[in-house]
């Protein structure tokens, strides 16, 4: 890519050191020919001029092309001189320049010293000067020098481009390194002012691909290991369940609790879903504008059976209600796993949903009556599948993934989802999202 680059920077600066080098060398010749053409229309005048009085010789030298002029007064029907020339000349009272055949021909009238007051017509000619004897040999040379200098300069170029993208090549070889994710490796940012915010990026790049990595491989790990536990419950209790004969009510019992984890791998497969949603983008597409106080009442009518099941009493309380843009679906899920999470900590106790908003923000919150949370383990239950053994023991159905999406949710939106001591005791979850202005 570097020798590419400085191939085409080359031919760029070639192109336009050469077409300098024309334009140069083309008004030079101009200048050169306009002077000699100059030099020899006043030597022409001059031997003219002296030629109409006696004094002055006949034969003068011309400045730069050492022309011989010939100078004579013109007589009637002259043949060197056209007939219509000589009129133009005389009915005039200046000189008259004109190229006859290869000479450079002059004519001067002047008036004849006499008592009749008679007109004379001086006449001078030389050989014309010609593009190839004014500056071919200015030409010749200065073709080659341009030629010369024109190829020194693409070989400099070529060879400062090169060594300009040094850096760069150095970096490919650094990229070219890295094995894998995981390792490390970063890019050395020495480099010119021009290159270093480029490999900057692409550490900040490699910083984010390893992080990705890393969270990718734990999150399979962990997946697999949610994954194999239903399966392996399934299968354990059915095989048990086919050894022998069993009656009606242990079947039964074999099957609800089967109905159980296909019910928890069906949550985890909506759970996993959701992630990969969030992963691949889909947040940020299919928005709309909705108030915060019709995401609520979505998600509050969707978990009503639950919540009721559980025994936990539900009250929507709307203080504000502001307008936000995002992805609905999303955005009702995640005010829904708060709702579950709030069933399954806190079953028969009230649970109070309010909206409001704050510093720019639409905030939905989410208030149980249950045991709360540490403050220790406030962050780390956004962790994804992470879940405490008292947790695991009052909701084996749990997956720890309600709480790590809605908060995905809610950052892709603008906002975040925290939890808080209720004021009546309990958790507080509240999700936040970016609200529009006005």
């Amino acid at each position: 890519m570097s020798a590419s680059v400085a191939r085409r920077v080359a031919a760029s600066g070639a192109a336009l050191l050469v077409g300098t080098l024309v334009v140069v060398g083309v008004a030079t010749a101009v200048i050169l020919h306009t002077r000699q053409v100059d030099a020899l229309d006043q030597a022409l005048l001059a031997a003219a001029h002296g030629r109409a009085h006696p004094t002055v010789e006949g034969r003068v030298e011309v400045e730069h092309s050492r022309s011989p002029v010939d100078a004579w007064l013109v007589k009637y029907a002259d043949p060197r001189v056209p007939t219509a020339l000589a009129r133009r000349a005389e009915r005039g009272e200046r000189p008259v320049f004109a190229d006859v055949g290869d000479d450079r021909v002059v004519l001067l009238p002047f008036e004849v010293e006499g008592p009749r007051d008679e007109r004379g017509l001086a006449a001078a000619s030389a050989p014309r000067v010609t593009l190839s004897r004014s500056v071919g040999s200015f030409g010749v040379v200065y073709t080659l020098l341009s030629l010369a200098v024109a190829a020194l300069a693409t070989l400099l170029q070529i060879h400062a481009v090169r060594r300009a993208f040094r850096p760069l090549e150095r970096a490919r070889r650094d990229v070219a390194h890295v094995l894998g994710p995981g390792e490390g490796t970063r890019l050395d940012t020495a480099a010119p002012v021009e290159v270093r915010p480029l490999l900057v990026s692409v550490n900040d790049l490699l910083d984010r691909l390893e992080a990705a990595h890393q969270a990718q491989a734990r999150f399979t790990a962990e997946a697999a290991h949610e994954l194999r536990t239903p399966v392996a419950a399934m299968l354990g209790e059915l095989e048990l369940a086919l050894r022998g004969e069993r009656s009606p009510e242990e079947l039964r019992r074999v099957i609800a609790s089967a109905r159980e984890e296909v019910t928890r791998l069906r949550r985890l497969v909506e759970g996993l879903t959701a992630l990969a949603r969030l992963d691949s983008g889909q947040v940020d597409q299919d928005r709309e504008r909705v108030r915060a106080g019709e995401l609520a009442a979505a998600a509050v009518a969707s978990e009503a059976a639950a919540l009721a099941a559980a025994g936990c009493e539900v009250s929507l309380e709307v203080e504000a209600d502001p307008e936000l843009e995002g992805h609905r679906p999303l955005l009702e899920a995640a005010v829904q796993n708060l709702l579950r999470n709030a069933a399954a900590h806190a079953p028969g106790r009230p649970v109070r949903v309010w909206v409001g908003a704050e510093a720019g923000l639409a905030v939905v919150g989410v208030d149980d009556g249950g045991p709360g949370v540490p403050a220790d383990r406030r962050d780390a239950v956004f962790d994804r599948f992470a879940r405490s053994g008292e947790a695991r023991r009052r909701d084996r159905g749990g997956l720890g993934l309600g709480l790590p999406i809605a908060r995905e949710i809610a950052r892709r939106h603008g906002g975040d989802c925290t939890l808080d001591a209720a004021p009546g005791g309990g958790t507080r979850a509240r999700v936040t999202v970016r609200a529009l202005s006005g």
